[in-house]
This record gives structure tokens, sequence and C-alpha cells, in this order.
């Protein structure tokens, strides 16, 4: 079983495109992402944000019905459009608010799936993935081929709809030195490491198309800076499909000699594919840490615990226990941002493809937007 999803793991990566290695600091590439979006309207915390910018739904099909789930209860609908914004849908054509619940109406343009497009007998190929369930597949591809098939939605919540799953807070006595950085307006080096989902995949940017949004990474280097007057410098030499032993090994080469101020740690989606154990992959984020503090001991860490897995897909294993092994290593100098509980709070309310960008393990712009405001949190109220 586990050379089977290994296997996958691989093929997965091989789909994608190369693997951009170790990168420094690169400026953004405004004069794509400015016509589409606002990073800062972006980066406004979901769970305290009374407007909702561009909430990414999946429509689903079933029994004649279109379901399309957003996580707080509307109070007014300000916009429904194709994730790219080059489609606008029409209140009164293609939706209605009602009851409190956004309708997609029959006969409208918004594209759609049925449960029988997500999982199925038949291989199709360049389309698909072997499912857990023995002689299924689950459709899979890399790209926009799903976030151009998702709609989004910005609408304005009601008062009484409340955020209950993890968030994060700015805690004084933690990350001192970064956080001492960051407001006396000094160079920060911030390194980010760990597997696909730390690259940028499926970020919107990353792969080349509107609305060009920038990778989590590149979103958190940019709110830092921007907000604290600072000058971010960030590394990535992260690289797809990999897991945390590879970060072991590769750490005094790839992370050490940066002397990063600050090294945010992501692995976890592809070590719980593969189910190594929570005592191990504890043992080897901790060893991770020990080496870049032996190069550099005033490193400061932010371990993710990871996203989950689509449950039909082989990749679905132990993702969900790693938190509690990440806890165990936290510190003044390491703080946990806890993205399987977040993961986890946003699945009671949208579906997996509604936040998904390969409907295998890779989030689409919205989640990626979470990993962002997540750590944000951690350095601004």
């Amino acid at each position: 079983m586990v050379y089977r999803i290994l296997f996958w793991l691989c093929l997965a990566t091989s789909l994608c495109c190369s693997p951009k290695g170790y990168a420094q600091t690169k400026p953004l590439d405004e004069a794509k992402y400015i016509p589409y979006i606002d990073l800062e309207e972006y980066m406004q915390p979901f769970w305290k944000a009374s407007t909702l910018i561009d909430e990414t739904v999946m429509v689903m099909q079933q029994e004649g019905e279109y379901k399309c789930n957003l996580l707080f209860p509307p109070k007014k609908i300000l916009s429904v459009t194709s994730t790219d914004h080059h489609i606008i849908y029409k209140p009164g054509v293609d939706w209605v608010l009602k009851n409190g619940r956004l309708e997609i109406l029959p006969y409208s343009s918004v594209p759609f799936f049925k449960m029988a497009d997500l999982q199925f007998a038949t291989r199709k190929p360049d389309f698909s993935m072997q499912a857990k369930k023995a002689n299924n597949y689950i459709l899979f591809k890399e790209g926009l081929f799903f976030q151009n098939r998702q709609i989004a939605v910005t609408y304005k919540r009601t008062k009484q709809s409340k955020w209950l799953g993890a968030r994060s807070f700015v805690n004084k006595n933690k990350l001192r030195r970064t956080k001492k950085l960051l407001n006396n307006h000094q160079e920060l080096k911030i390194c980010f490491y760990g597997n696909s989902i730390e690259t940028g995949y499926n970020s919107s940017g990353f792969i080349g198309g509107p609305p060009y949004m920038p990778s989590w990474p590149e979103l958190v280097s940019w709110k830092l800076q921007h907000y604290f007057k600072s000058e971010v410098k960030y590394y990535n030499p992260s690289v797809p499909g990999k897991m945390a032993k590879w970060g072991v090994e590769q750490a005094s080469a790839l992370v050490s000699p940066i002397k990063p101020d600050l090294v945010i740690i992501g692995f976890g989606m592809n070590d719980g594919a593969s189910r190594v154990s929570r005592e191990d992959f504890k043992k080897q984020i901790s060893s991770i840490i020990k080496t870049v503090k032996s190069a550099h001991p005033l490193a400061e860490f932010i371990l993710i615990a990871p996203m989950l897995a689509n449950p039909l897909a082989v990749q679905d294993g132990i993702q969900s226990h790693y938190l509690e092994a990440l806890n165990q290593l936290d510190s003044k100098d390491v703080e946990i941002i806890d993205m399987t509980g977040v993961h986890q709070e946003l699945l009671k309310h949208k579906s997996y493809q509604d936040m998904t960008g390969n409907n295998i393990n890779h989030p689409n712009d919205y989640l990626s937007r979470w990993y962002a405001q997540m750590i944000c949190g951690l350095f601004i109220k």
C-alpha cells in the first residue's frame, strides 16, 4: 500500500510544472494581478472580515438541484463571477439569494459537476488518479482545470455568523526576535521549507493564469513587508513531492546557508499519505530545527500542521495526526499554525472541491489565502 501511494505521489509531481527549487525574493508581477484582485482585500482574515471577498465554490448537481455552499450565511451577495473574473453571473438569471442561501438557477451558465464526475470506475487518461476505493478513480488534474470550474462569490455575512475553527493570534512572548525586526523596520529573512504546497501549487499566479494571485509564501512576504515597512527577503527551497525526512537531509545545504531569521516549515501532506508515524515526523521536524539552529542560533520557526487530502484519494492518510506532534515542539522560538483544524472546520460548511486546486492534495487560491492569513495573524492583530 505504501509503495502504491508513493507511486501516485511521484506521478502527481511529474504532471506538475518543474519545481522552482532554490529561489530568492523577486518582485511580484503587479501588472498581472492588479487588474483582477486587491491584495489588501485578499489578506483580510476570513475569520473576522464582514465582507468575504472571492470565496470559491464548486457547484454540484444532485437530484436536479444545484448545491452551493458558502462558509457563512450571506446577508447580501455583492457578486458572483468566474474565478478569473472574466464572467459575471447575473442575479435573477444565474443565481438568487433565497432563505439565506445562494441558489443557482436552472439553465444558468454557471459550471457544475455531478458526483459521478468526481469518482468513477473507468480510468480517464490525463484526468484521473486511483481512488482509495478499489477499482475506482477520482477526477484529477493540475493547472487551472478546477479553479476555472469554480465560481468566486463576494458577500456580506450575517452579524451572528462566527468562525469556530482554528485561528492565529499575536503572542508577545513568542517569535520575539522576528517581531522586533519587523517593528524596528529592519531586514527580515524568511525561508519557506516544504513540498509542493509551500512551492505554491496551485496558486493561479504560480500556474500563470488569471487572476494571477501570488503564492501564499509570496503573500506572507508581501503583507509583512507592506504592513511593517520592513525589507522582507524570502527564500523558498521547497520541492514538490518531498517529505520531512528529505527536509532533514537537505537542511544544512538548503536552509542553513541562508541564515534565516524565520523558517516556515510545511511538511506533512506527503508524510501523512505515506503514513510516517507521528513520533518519526516529530523527530524529523525537530532535527530540521536543530540543524538550522546549529548554524544560526537566533533563528525562529513556524511549523504548519498540514491541510487534509481528499478523503476519496489514496493520499488521504494520517495528516490529521501531526498537529499533536508539532504541538510538542512548541516553544518561545517555535509557533504552530493549525491548518489541519482550519481545513476540518471549513469542511463542515463547504465541500473539498470548493477549496482544491487538483482534487487530491493542493489548495486553490482561496485555501492558499488561509495559509497566508493564518501566518500573518501571528504578527498582525
